[in-house]
């Protein structure tokens, strides 16, 4: 009841806005045309076409790339922190997880899952959360896209997407570089050189390395850990001839990044949680170190096991590391009088290794703390993907006042991903935690789609869109699962496989068994299936005047079903979870008021999810296993404000407030999570920024001065609602010296600047939450040169 009366009274505030707007005459909106004020003008692509933003009628946040460099946005974990309505989390480096609107791609790193939240590089589908490009360098725009959108962009899209578009080779010449030393020994150096190599032909080449020191110890070994050495390259060559209509571009990607690994530290559950359950032996493990030995233990020091996996001569230490090479090739061409021809090729390949210690503490510490519950389970992920993608399309080219406009277009995906994961168990009490089991999971993923659209001016205000995708979506490949130990240093004599695949012959009793043979603790499995979806959309566009828009939108989105990785038998390995779909119901107003001086864009959205994808830890094995949430209903309202009074002031508010809950889902633990909230998804985000420019030296308006604050309300961290994140806020702030006249710039940063404690992820599990901490207050100075 709260929330419909929240959604009430911010339909009755968008209703009341939109008549003010409607009611207002662009002559009365001349009040500050001598302020020198004024927003930048942002086109987006997001419906294929380059469009205004504020003639695009769907809920998208564009930041351009002064913007990003100016909050310094340089992941998408930045991106979350920072942009309302978006939310980033992350089980490990594998497994990141972007939330837009409550829908999240929760712990799907199988090789045949899809993203709820997808990326787009350039325009082309990056399906692997785990070998995307690390972070942003030389790029135009971010465009963060909410909602489902399942005819246009590229790849059908469930839960709204996260597109990057990189800045393109021209023919001036042009050259920039950046270079920064932080705290924590950050060093980092970005830039690009750009212009004409013959008449027809522009080429740019941009550069990014970025290292520091970790944000944690690990005091078993003594090593950093969350540290970072990442470095990437990008080479473009744009063709275009004076004397043709045809257009030519070519962009290669590299990126190469490792770390030695990430911190995970287990904590007491909230409240009730922490009574039933008990605070858990990593908790316990980790109190008796302090109590006894380390008083001032903080969350940023823990103690990871190394294993010496089966055959290795020495312990592999934590590690995470990745290896990326992408290519997109982009060719247009006018076939007819006002018809374009556009293909798109992508191609990506690459290769990522995680390697963590998911307690943070075993049995074999350096300061013998030792229980009956406790264990060591390193897992140890290694993917390598190959994917192939090709659009193609033709769309009119007719004027902007046309009655009539249309795309066309097919649309052909390829992904062969290959995984081989190692579980590691030490133990002095639990047979089915001691031990070695690997899994070998090769699956292919092809999909083909066809989809059109058209747009018909009713009148000069009025327009109708239409458009339709069919989607057709086949995965098949082959999982093995393979006990290779069952004896840890802890407990020689063991003779249980490791957890999942401790479900050998229960007709041979453990005793009997011969170690050298597996006694059905090895599976292997073959799994296909095909999925196909219609998702329609349609939209109608009300232009009120020439800066104000109001539009109304029913849209859909589908997500293919997949299979499980690291399952425990081949029944679990071959049984497939279903797809997902979602119907979007939403309005929006965007205006453009006081001589475009302010901005104000505003949407209230109703969304029915089905079959949402969901994975868990089951008690029973210790195993993950992916189902579907038989329905979810998400209510919200989002709204952005930016104000620009004059040249030296510019201040912006946005934020979201969500409904978000199940419909009806009874768990893997059996666990009614009827009615609870959907998990990763806080209700409320507030957004806050303000720039300030001054007259420094002598120089007009040469000091800028900005700060930028988000606050995210409690968040729950799995459907059960059991653990949850309580709220916080992020401050960041930045001081730059950039006089108008000359090439360099001087700035001074600062992130997080609190220094605020939050986790980006939780595992809850035996009594304790296993959690990952984001980034500690970071601060440091850029020196920027242009030439």
């Amino acid at each position: 009841m709260k929330f419909h009366n929240k959604l009430n009274y911010t339909t009755s505030a968008f209703a009341i806005a939109a008549s003010v707007a409607l009611a207002m005459p662009a002559s009365a909106q001349q009040t500050a045309a001598d302020t020198g004020g004024g927003l930048e003008t942002i086109i987006v692509t997001a419906q294929i076409r380059a469009i205004n933003l504020q003639e695009t009628p769907i809920s998208i946040t564009a930041l351009t790339g002064a913007a990003l460099q100016r909050d310094r946005i340089g992941t998408v974990e930045d991106l979350g922190h920072s942009v309302a309505g978006i939310n980033f989390t992350a089980t490990s480096p594998q497994a990141t997880e972007i939330n837009i609107r409550g829908v999240t791609n929760t712990r799907l790193t199988a090789p045949t899952a899809d993203q709820s939240v997808s990326m787009f590089m350039d325009g082309v589908y990056v399906g692997r959360s785990g070998t995307m490009n690390s972070n942003f360098y030389d790029v135009n725009r971010v465009e963060v896209i909410r909602g489902p959108q399942g005819v246009l962009l590229g790849k059908n899209v469930a839960g709204g997407a996260v597109s990057i578009i990189s800045n393109p080779a021209t023919f001036q010449s042009s050259g920039a570089a950046t270079f920064t030393y932080g705290n924590y020994n950050h060093k980092q150096a970005t830039g690009f050189v750009n212009g004409g190599l013959t008449d027809s032909l522009a080429g740019r080449l941009s550069f990014q390395y970025i290292n520091h020191d970790g944000y944690a110890k690990d005091l078993q070994h003594g090593v950093d850990l969350e540290n970072l050495d990442n470095a990437q390259m990008r080479g473009q060559l744009h063709y275009e001839p004076a004397d043709s209509d045809f257009r030519a571009s070519l962009i290669i990607d590299y990126a190469r990044s490792k770390d030695d690994g990430i911190n995970r530290v287990a904590v007491r559950p909230p409240g009730a949680q922490a009574q039933a359950g008990g605070p858990g032996a990593w908790v316990n493990a980790r109190t008796a170190i302090k109590n006894l030995y380390l008083p001032n233990l903080s969350i940023r020091e823990s103690f990871p096991t190394w294993p010496k996996f089966f055959g290795d001569a020495a312990p592999t230490p934590q590690e995470t590391y990745r290896k990326i090479w992408s290519g997109v090739l982009k060719l247009e061409k006018d076939v007819a009088d006002d018809i374009r021809f556009t293909s798109i090729t992508g191609y990506r390949t690459g290769k990522a290794n995680t390697f963590y210690d998911q307690g943070g503490v075993g049995p074999d510490n350096v300061y013998g703390v030792d229980s009956l519950l406790l264990f060591a389970e390193p897992v140890y992920f290694k993917e390598k993907i190959y994917t192939f993608t090709q659009e193609a399309r033709l769309a009119s080219q007719y004027g902007k006042d046309s009655k009539f406009d249309w795309i066309l277009g097919a649309y052909y995906l390829r992904s062969r991903v290959s995984q081989f994961n190692r579980y590691w168990g030490e133990t002095r009490y639990l047979p089915t935690l001691s031990g070695q089991s690997n899994w070998l999971d090769q699956g292919t993923t092809e999909s083909y789609a066809g989809f059109a659209q058209a747009g018909f001016r009713v009148s000069d205000q009025i327009k109708i869109e239409a458009g339709v995708r069919y989607t057709h979506d086949r995965k098949y490949g082959v999982q093995q699962g393979f006990a290779i130990s069952r004896a840890s240093r802890l407990d020689p004599a063991d003779r249980a496989a490791l957890t999942p695949l401790a479900l050998g012959d229960p007709n041979i009793p453990l005793a009997s068994r011969n170690p050298l043979i597996q006694y059905g603790d090895s599976f292997i499995g073959v799994y296909g299936q095909s999925w196909s979806k219609v998702t329609p959309q349609g939209t109608i566009n009300f232009q009120v005047n020439p800066d104000v828009l109001v539009y109304a939108t029913v849209s859909s989105g589908f997500k293919g079903g997949g299979f499980q990785n690291s399952a425990p038998n081949t029944v679990a390995a071959t049984r497939p979870y279903d797809p997902e779909s979602v119907t979007n119901y939403e309005a929006g107003l965007k205006t453009e008021l006081f001589d475009k001086t302010l901005r104000w864009n505003t949407s209230v959205f109703y969304m029915k999810y089905k079959n949402l994808q969901v994975q868990q830890t089951s008690g029973t094995c210790l195993c993950n296993i992916i189902n579907n949430a038989s329905s979810a209903t998400i209510k919200g309202i989002e709204s952005e404000l930016l104000w620009s009074p004059t040249s030296r002031v510019q201040l912006s508010l946005s934020g979201s407030h969500l409904s978000p809950k199940y419909d009806q889902f009874i768990d893997t633990n059996g666990l009614n999570n009827t009615g609870k909230i959907l998990q990763r998804t806080p209700r409320t985000q507030i957004a806050v920024g303000g720039d300030l420019a001054l007259d420094f030296l002598s120089y007009a308006e040469a000091l800028h001065l900005h700060v930028s604050y988000k606050h995210q309300s409690k968040m729950f961290w799995s459907p059960d609602n059991f653990n949850w994140e309580d709220a916080y806020g992020l401050l960041d702030g930045r001081i730059s010296f950039s006089p108008a006249d000359k090439n360099w710039a001087v700035s001074f940063w600062a992130k997080n600047i609190t220094a605020k404690d939050y986790r980006t992820s939780i595992i809850a599990i035996l009594g304790a939450e296993i959690s990952s901490y984001g980034a500690p207050r970071t601060f440091g100075a850029d020196v920027s040169l242009k030439f």
